[in-house]
């Protein structure tokens, strides 16, 4: 028996660790389960949720987000706040767009949006902004607790800077879905 075992091939010891190996290679390159972390995406996003995010590179040439979907970014885009808390949110204005926030309302373009997954009021105005050409405006769902475009340290952000777009809600179960 032991005769037996030697003339195996490589793939044939090696096999049960091969697969689940190279099984999980090929799907993170084309998406990247991460948790949610801190209140500023809520309600459409609980912190803790676990989120399917589907990896996509944009730039002015390969595409952008669409409007109003919700995206990852590679990395926090301000340290303030635990690790994780600035890493999700939702895109509202494409380059080009100008984007203006007055009386709590958001105007892209000059028209003001109907955003049935936002809560909570936005106090402050801002003054018109034109999205850079490789960027993007983003906002979280709950205004009153998240640190995203309209504050002065993040601003617009790059599209190279972003990881791709949050497609599914994987954990808790009740949560399980897309995500809109």
């Amino acid at each position: 028996m032991a005769q037996q075992q030697d003339t195996k091939t490589l793939r044939e010891r090696y096999r049960i660790y091969i697969y689940p190996v190279v099984l999980a290679w090929l799907v993170t390159m084309f998406v990247r389960p991460i948790i949610s972390d801190g209140a500023a995406m809520n309600p459409s996003i609980q912190e803790g949720e676990l989120i399917i995010v589907a990896n996509h590179t944009y730039s002015p040439v390969r595409g952008t987000p669409e409007f109003q979907q919700v995206v990852a970014f590679r990395d926090d885009f301000i340290d303030e706040g635990e690790k994780g808390d600035n890493r999700i949110r939702r895109v509202i204005g494409l380059p080009g767009d100008t984007i203006e926030i007055k009386d709590g309302r958001v105007y892209r373009n000059g028209e003001a949006l109907i955003e049935e997954y936002a809560t909570g009021t936005m106090i402050d105005d801002m003054a018109e902004l034109k999205v850079g050409e490789d960027q993007v405006f983003v906002l979280g769902d709950n205004r009153e607790d998240s640190i995203d475009s309209r504050d002065e340290r993040v601003g617009t952000l790059s599209l190279k800077s972003i990881r791709g777009s949050c497609m599914i809600a994987l954990w808790p179960l009740d949560k399980f879905g897309t995500i809109k």
